[in-house]
């Protein structure tokens, strides 16, 4: 592999640049959404339903919550871990 960053658009999902850029965006979006104040909407969590379209936004937001909680650190060590494999030595690089 090149020692370039690539697109965004053009990596594996399985990728060490495509766990990052996953993990980026989810937190990016979780930013916007926070901040546009989609957190008011989430009062469904305690029982609350407030009716119409503001209990799907904060569902939105609630699942981008977790996501961000619990997806996007787990993204980024494995995507070090990634880096860290693909410029191992591996046994074909020694045996030749």
């Amino acid at each position: 592999m090149s020692g370039r960053i690539p697109s965004p658009f053009s990596t594996g999902f399985f990728t060490a640049w495509g766990m990052l850029y996953r993990a980026i965006l989810i937190v990016i979006v979780f930013g916007f959404m926070h901040f546009a104040g989609w957190r008011e909407h989430t009062s469904f969590i305690t029982g609350t339903i407030s009716g119409g379209y503001k209990d799907i936004l904060g569902m939105a937001y609630f699942i981008f919550y977790a996501m961000t909680v619990f997806v996007a650190p787990v993204l980024i060590p494995a995507a070090w871990v990634m880096f860290i494999f693909e410029r191992w030595p591996g046994e074909s690089a020694r045996n030749s």
